[in-house]
């Protein structure tokens, strides 16, 4: 599996791109490999000239997997999905996604997008293709067929892009967890089963099935003598099966933390101020007793109006303003708050929940229900899997 030590690349729609120390040798392995064929389809060019061409064409591919997870990534974010990174290593690319799928509309949007994005990369390989020679002109540029074939440059590039895209789109789809089909594959599951264990289970037998056959394949390869193919077919199926364990387990560890909420975990009578009081009684009477750092802000109907923080009211007292009432010092922006159904998942990758230490949680009414604080949720987590640690 890649690593999260990476090589920053560019930042596209606010996503870290890099590449794992891996990808040099993918990248060298792909210019030997395509240089090889441009030798076949380039019989007039030079060596120079057909390795020149490759390291081209294996930048445009690599450029190609970056589109294809931009597509996961961005179709991710329509659902409120944030996307850690993406990142390039030996096997390809993987977009690091801040959670799982909640819905089976979600999975199957998110996981579609990347091969939808690849399919319209072969399209326009294949348009082009078409605009600047013949279709046996194209088509020989794909297949490059064992009898010469004398076809110029620029169709030997947009030959490779078309096949590799082609083939990168017919691998994804297989309905092999965790595969985009794999996944399209579970997300089908769950809608039918209603239950998304279940369906990742399924998901994942199909995957490490799909690993042995590879695997068989690999080691027919290499048996007809074709060692870096079976060897390269061995890894991969290493891999398949090792991220569907993985991706079982996860799933696991996913659905036991989503059954745990903030209700389960919450202080259901947290301290509060009235938007009308005084910053000198909310010091004595509501942030010094409580040595709270913060305290949420309520109107004279009691509906959740934001957060007013120690060092404000501290602030005014200072500065001989005792009488300043707390309801003209709630912090600006979108007052932070947790509603009650938020899975103990959500809470963890909550930044605000850590840089604030609690939220309160308030229900769709904009009544305050209670609080949660960082510590209840280490906690919970704790009872949920043995051992877990959180680092705050």
């Amino acid at each position: 599996m890649p690593t999260t030590r990476t090589v920053p690349l560019a930042t596209l729609f606010g996503i870290r791109i890099g590449v794992n120390p891996s990808w040099f040798f993918a990248l060298l392995l792909m210019i030997v490999l395509v240089g090889g064929r441009f030798d076949v389809v380039l019989p007039d060019a030079s060596q120079t000239t057909a390795y020149a061409l490759a390291v081209a064409a294996a930048l445009l591919f690599f450029v190609s997997l970056i589109a294809h997870e931009l597509g996961h990534a961005l179709a991710a974010r329509r659902f409120g999905i944030q996307t850690q990174g993406i990142e390039l290593w030996l096997l390809g690319g993987v977009a690091r996604l801040s959670r799982d799928s909640r819905t089976p509309r979600e999975e199957f949007v998110v996981a579609g997008a990347g091969p939808l994005v690849t399919l319209l990369l072969f399209g326009i390989g294949a348009g082009i293709g078409l605009l600047i020679g013949s279709p046996s002109e194209l088509a020989d540029a794909v297949w490059v067929p064992d009898s010469d074939v004398r076809i110029s440059a620029p169709m030997a590039i947009v030959g490779w892009l078309t096949f590799i895209n082609g083939a990168l789109f017919v691998f994804n789809i297989i309905p092999a967890f965790p595969l985009d089909g794999g996944r399209l594959a579970r997300a089908v599951a769950w809608k039918i089963t209603g239950n998304r264990q279940r369906a990742t289970v399924a998901a994942g037998f199909l995957g490490r099935g799909f690993a042995v056959l590879l695997a068989a394949f690999g080691v027919y390869e290499l048996m007809e003598g074709d060692s870096v193919g079976g060897l390269w077919y061995l890894i991969l199926a290493w891999f398949i099966a090792s991220a569907a364990k993985a991706a079982v387990m996860t799933s696991a560890i996913s659905e036991q933390l989503h059954e745990v909420t903030a209700t389960d975990i919450m202080d259901p009578q947290p301290p509060w101020l009235p938007d009308s009081v005084t910053v000198l009684d909310a010091e004595h009477e509501t942030l010094r007793p409580f040595d709270a750092p913060w305290a949420a802000v309520l109107d004279a109907d009691g509906y959740y109006r934001g957060i007013v923080t120690a060092q404000r009211v501290r602030e005014e007292l200072g500065a001989g303003r005792p009488g300043v009432l707390v309801g003209e010092l709630i912090e600006d922006g979108e007052p932070p708050l947790v509603p009650p159904d938020a899975a103990l998942e959500d809470l963890l990758q909550s930044e605000p929940l850590r840089r604030l230490g609690a939220l309160p949680v308030i229900d769709d009414q904009r009544i305050m229900v209670g609080l949660v604080t960082f510590a209840q949720v280490r906690e919970a987590l704790a009872q949920a899997l043995p051992g877990a640690e959180v680092r705050a």
